[in-house]
């Protein structure tokens, strides 16, 4: 039953604000509800309002549970929460951290010590490797890399072991199948989980014990999930368990932004959820308070030639704006320049700051002409790509010795400081070492404290190794304490700030500055989370994602991944490099529903800006070490006539010369210069000569545009040419009845 504890007036105040969908989402109450939201629609004020308004009603704060996918958006709904709730206590998280939280609290009823540690991809790697040679899988035909994201992908499936073994079909997934279980008790012996397994465990979990399921669900009696299309299988599991006995869940997405699909994400569970769960209350957020209405004509029709959608039109509240531009530029310097000049000239006369830029890149790449053009240009910039900062060498090693600390079973992190300052441990006695844990099954750090007893480990090594597990027991105290004041110590009884100085002082200097930043950022953690140990600083940093390293305040233009760019808005936004192959990225071009994910993708960048929106393709672009003649991207097409086209620097280049072919259908141009211009000859059915096609030759056809011919069969009047086109994929013709042009050189 309904309570109504808390005031009118605060009611009123949480709702003064909101439109009547917003309003109608705040204030639902019990039982299923799907918020489609679209871009810019205000739905992080409505999740927010709504544990407020639930906490106003009388629900326990303890008792709702909000799930978002970054950290930086859960912490933005956390202070909003925080700053309007009248109590606090709700639980504000990524799926992970929640994960995290999870297994910390059921570890020993699933059979976990509450210590595990939680490897990063570098680790995760290191130890699949070590399980590829357990099961004796030739590591130069599989490498570790595609072993590792089977792995993945059949845990955000929720296949174990023994279920992807039984579904193994392929070479490829009977060898993952003889991996998969080595690796998982390689994990459990090290205790330790990966990043897949804070979801996986938990949907096990919550699935098959029925008594476990039923204690989170009378914990969790409203849940609230953002960005819902995102969620992969496990994610989708955790939600709909946590949400039986009491069944008050709340979604919030937009399937025109599923665009994490690389990383299991599933489309259908936002597009099934009224079958899922029957009589659930649907409400649109179509208001858009971002864009300006030219922004978004050009994102509604564009994401209009997608099937897989909840068909809807974005309503502008802005201003009309100024129109989107699409420029056509010679090559990727020239566009670089051309946008690095723009910014230059917008903050010089003083309508811009160098923040109010964005540029959104397919992938990072591309960045490196742009990077180039900032730096002529005097444009200052930050790139956007994860936390390089804790990925450095010198940082991971001191990284790993905390960890050891935390959990001595830890063998990956063992084995990357063991030697680290040098202490004259080679690969020999590693090798040694590890043959004499396994035959004791114990951990590398046991046995390194019996070094003495292991055979042929001479005394020399084997006194270093007993030395650092004495080292490393006389620290362990440290991993209760603050993580910055753990870092200090092992500095000092490790003296590895001491072993990074060589000849090369400016490296020296860059080196050491790293640990110096690592201890500053281990103190303002440590101010910030005053009951969260060496532990908590170690998940702080696993659990932490791309966004997590960008800062919105600093003068600088912003360079990011489109997916990375989710969730973000900019003032001014620039997508260059729009161009088949690219995006559309050219593994998407042969499926359609791959093609929809990339115009999904091109959506989510386009929604990103706010007041005006540029976007470019360049006719030659250096890429992969290859000079690529370029075709505009399929998207460019689809947007609506009020875009401003125009080329800029364009020369009168015509066809690529002495055209050669990339692996993913867009033609390259190889580098020798070229003495003349090129031509494109037309041929057709004349009578008696068919033209003398030869396979390798590039061909224009006014329908399917550039293709490479493949192969000429057959004689006669039935003789064939397959040509593969870029944007059509394969096509087989009558020679004597097709027209196409020729991409030759006049010599």
């Amino acid at each position: 039953m309904r309570m109504t504890l808390g005031s009118d007036a605060f009611e009123d105040q949480l709702l003064a604000d909101l439109n009547e969908p917003q309003r109608q989402a705040v204030t639902h109450f019990e039982g299923p509800a799907l918020i489609l939201a679209g871009p810019g629609s205000g739905k992080t004020r409505v999740i927010t309002r709504r544990i407020a308004w639930l906490i106003a009603q009388g629900v326990k704060p303890w008792h709702i549970l909000a799930i978002t996918f970054t950290n930086k958006a859960a912490g933005e709904m956390r202070a909003r929460v925080e700053a309007i709730a009248p109590q606090k206590g709700a639980i504000i998280s990524t799926f992970h951290s929640f994960g995290v939280r999870f297994m910390r609290q059921y570890a020993a009823r699933l059979g976990f010590e509450p210590t595990f540690t939680i490897y990063d991809q570098t680790d995760r790697g290191r130890m699949t490797k070590i399980a590829l040679e357990d099961a004796k899988v030739d590591s130069n035909r599989f490498s570790p890399e595609a072993i590792s994201g089977a792995i993945s992908r059949a845990k955000n499936q929720l296949l174990s072991p023994d279920r992807y073994a039984a579904e193994a079909r392929d070479f490829f997934s009977r060898a993952v199948a003889e991996v998969y279980p080595r690796y998982e008790k390689r994990m459990r012996d090290a205790g330790a989980l990966d990043f897949d397994d804070l979801l996986y465990w938990p949907a096990l979990a919550l699935r098959n014990d029925p008594t476990l399921r039923t204690e989170a669900d009378e914990r969790w009696r409203f849940v609230l999930v953002d960005e819902y299309q995102d969620t992969n299988t496990a994610q989708y599991a955790i939600a709909r368990n946590l949400c039986q006995d009491y069944p008050n869940l709340l979604v919030v997405g937009d399937p025109d932004q599923s665009i994490y699909k690389f990383r299991g994400s599933d489309i259908r569970n936002i597009l099934d959820f009224e079958r899922d769960y029957p009589g659930a209350k649907v409400l649109h957020l179509s208001d858009n308070y971002r864009s300006s209405r030219h922004i978004l004509r050009a994102a509604d029709a564009l994401i209009a030639n997608n099937q897989q959608r909840k068909p809807k039109k974005l309503t502008p509240r802005e201003r009309e704006g100024r129109p989107v531009e699409v420029v056509t530029h010679d090559d990727q310097g020239r566009e670089a320049d051309a946008i690095a000049r723009l910014v230059k000239e917008e903050v010089q006369s003083g309508r811009r700051s160098f923040r109010d830029f964005a540029v959104l890149l397919r992938m990072n790449a591309l960045t490196r002409a742009f990077e180039q053009a900032f730096i002529r240009q005097k444009v200052p910039f930050q790139i956007v790509k994860g936390l390089a900062f804790f990925d450095r060498k010198e940082n991971k090693d001191v990284l790993a010795y905390l960890r050891l600390l935390v959990n001595i079973r830890d063998d990956v992190s063992f084995l990357r400081v063991v030697n680290e300052p040098p202490r004259g441990i080679g690969a020999t006695t590693l090798e040694r070492l590890q043959e004499y844990a396994n035959s004791r099954e114990t951990t590398l750090l046991s046995a390194a404290a019996q070094a003495e007893f292991i055979p042929d480990v001479t005394a020399r090594a084997a006194q270093s190794l007993s030395a650092f597990a004495r080292l490393i027991g006389e620290l362990q105290d440290l991993a209760s304490g603050p993580p910055h004041e753990a870092i200090k110590k092992v500095l000092e009884k490790t003296r590895y700030r001491e072993s990074l100085k060589t000849k090369d002082v400016m490296a020296d200097d860059d080196r050491i500055a790293n640990i110096e930043e690592l201890v500053t950022a281990a103190r303002q953690f440590s101010e910030a989370n005053p009951d969260l140990g060496v532990a908590g600083f170690l998940e702080n940093i696993t659990l932490a994602g791309d966004i997590d390293s960008y800062d919105a305040k600093e003068e600088s233009v912003t360079m990011m991944t489109l997916h990375a760019a989710k969730g973000l808005e900019f003032p001014v936004v620039f997508l260059p490099a729009m161009e088949q192959g690219i995006l559309p990225h050219e593994r998407s071009l042969n499926n359609p529903s791959d093609v929809e994910e990339e115009r999904r993708l091109c959506f989510v960048g386009i929604t990103r800006a706010m007041e005006e929106l540029h976007l470019s393709c360049a006719r030659m672009r250096e890429f992969r070490g290859r000079t690529i003649y370029t075709v505009q991207s399929m998207f460019l097409s689809e947007l609506p006539s009020d875009v401003k086209r125009s080329e800029r620097g364009v020369s009168e280049m015509g066809s690529p010369p002495e055209a050669a072919w990339l692996d993913g259908d867009v033609p390259i141009v190889r580098r020798e210069p070229a003495r003349s211009a090129p031509t494109a000859t037309a041929y057709s059915s004349s009578g008696t000569s068919p033209a003398p096609y030869e396979p390798g030759e590039v061909v224009q056809h006014d329908t399917y545009g550039l293709g490479q011919v493949l192969e000429v069969s057959g004689h006669g009047a039935t003789r064939k040419i397959r040509i593969r086109f870029i944007t059509q994929g394969l096509r087989t013709f009558l020679v004597d009845k097709v027209v196409l042009k020729k991409v030759a050189r006049d010599r």
